[in-house]
């Protein structure tokens, strides 16, 4: 994968990169965590622990077990605080506590746009000491993953979910009742939504109400109708990738979906926090869902049989359009950075150790993420707990990414923060008709202008 720097991230994938995601884990032991405060540590935090804030999902879980394994051997210890659900509500919390003695000493974060603000605040602590210290610390990981939160050749975020390319969730059963199966194309997909709605089903989940997942449909209509790399030039200030013909053919599909019913009619209520478009999904009420990686373990903590017996996924159909096939958009993955004025620094260097311990990667596994690793892939094969639907799952996303030319980072993570409410805002007013294709076109212009 080839990184592009500035604030916009494409992804280019290639045989290097299908070779190093296909690679396996050497694992290492954690280590225990020392008491040191180290120099400029606020000692108004907490005595005698760290706080990790992390999003409130079933992928917490993993998080929980590195802290209850860490804090058998460390005096000082880790507590894992869940936050928000939904991505932007948990980075405000952080913006409004930083600085603050409650804010926590390690927290995640989506990539260099998102951080940019904390760092140009003096918010947040250079972690090259920390590698110096422990090399795994970056050489365990995919250097096109890692780099994303290397800013000015410091290094500030360490990689800690999977990486997250979106793609289509389906509901195996309800498929098979409408006599379909899984669009590969878009015109299939379209001509899906009237046989499913005659079965009472809403053809397409979506969490309208939380705004990012309805982007999600955007950055791959996009991508399929103008190319990822005009999609990054865009994000990057280019105004006119936004007012091209590309950009309004692909309005006009997501137009004609949205009118031929294909989100239903009350997808601006549903959430995906509370278990809301999850919950439609495994229990067939809606068809497919166009989701990150970590739906996965959100269905499955909702439904586990669900998962093992009708639980499918496939890539968003082709579009006959300028992108090139194959191309993804998602997440690269969720990195932890941690506080400026942390008291306990030698124990958080200790305890991101455990972000490549084969204990927390199998844990990850297990959660259907894979992880940002060398060697993810080889230690999927040699998981003798990892079942068989897990590992077809994971295979699928590891040659989802590996086949892919590009990969278009979030929208809304592309941009700088200040940003990211504007761009969300326009996807849901445009999908629900509140604005028309030329206010889209504006309001995107806006948002992303440098």
């Amino acid at each position: 994968m080839k990184n592009l720097r500035g604030r916009t991230r494409v992804l280019a994938l290639g045989t290097a990169t299908a070779i190093a995601v296909a690679g396996a884990l050497v694992g290492c032991s954690a280590a225990s965590g020392t008491a040191g405060s180290g120099s400029g540590g606020n000692s108004d935090r907490p005595e005698g622990e760290i706080h990790v804030l992390v999003l409130g999902d079933a992928a917490a879980s993993a998080e929980e077990a590195a802290a209850e394994r860490f804090n058998k051997t460390s005096d000082v210890k880790v507590v894992i605080d869940q936050g928000a659900t939904a991505g932007s509500d948990y980075q405000a919390a952080i913006r409004n506590s930083v600085g603050s003695a409650s804010a926590p000493d390690v927290f995640m974060s989506w990539g260099a746009a998102n951080i940019q603000p904390l760092l140009d605040a003096g918010a947040l602590m250079p972690l090259d000491d920390f590698i110096k210290d422990d090399p795994k610390l970056k050489s365990s990981f995919l250097p096109s993953v890692f780099n994303e939160e290397v800013i000015d050749g410091s290094t500030y975020g360490i990689p800690m979910r999977g990486v997250a390319p979106t793609f289509l969730f389906y509901n195996k059963a309800v498929l098979k009742a409408a006599g379909l199966e899984p669009a590969t194309t878009w015109d299939e997909l379209l001509s899906q939504v009237d046989a499913l709605k005659a079965q009472g089903v809403t053809p397409l989940g979506l969490a309208g109400a939380d705004k990012w997942p309805t982007q999600m449909w955007y950055q791959y209509l996009f991508a399929r109708e103008i190319g990822n790399d005009k999609v990054a030039a865009g994000l990057a200030g280019d105004g006119d990738v936004w007012a091209s013909d590309g950009s309004k053919t692909a309005l006009k599909k997501l137009r004609d979906l949205v009118g031929a019913g294909g989100f239903g009619e009350n997808y601006d209520s549903v959430t995906y926090g509370t278990d809301g478009s999850a919950a439609l999904l495994r229990t067939g009420k809606s068809a497919y869902e166009l989701m990150g990686t970590w739906h996965f373990a959100t269905i499955e903590a909702g439904d586990a049989d669900f998962v093992q017996n009708d639980l499918g996924w496939t890539a968003f159909p082709s579009v006959d359009g300028a992108g090139k096939a194959g191309e993804i958009a998602g997440n690269l993955s969720n990195y932890y950075n941690v506080a400026a004025d942390t008291r306990y620094p030698d124990t958080v260097r200790d305890f991101l150790k455990q972000l490549y311990s084969d204990e927390f990667l199998n844990d990850q596994l297990k959660l259907g993420n894979l992880p940002p690793t060398e060697n993810a892939a080889s230690l999927i094969e040699a998981d003798a707990d990892l079942g068989a639907v897990n590992k077809d799952y994971l295979s699928f996303v590891v040659n989802l990414v590996a086949d892919a030319p590009t990969f278009q980072l979030s929208w809304d993570q592309a941009v700088p923060a200040e940003s990211q409410t504007p761009v969300q805002n326009a996807m849901a007013d445009y999908l629900n008709g509140t604005i028309d294709a030329d206010a889209w076109i504006s309001a995107m212009q806006d948002a992303t202008a440098r």
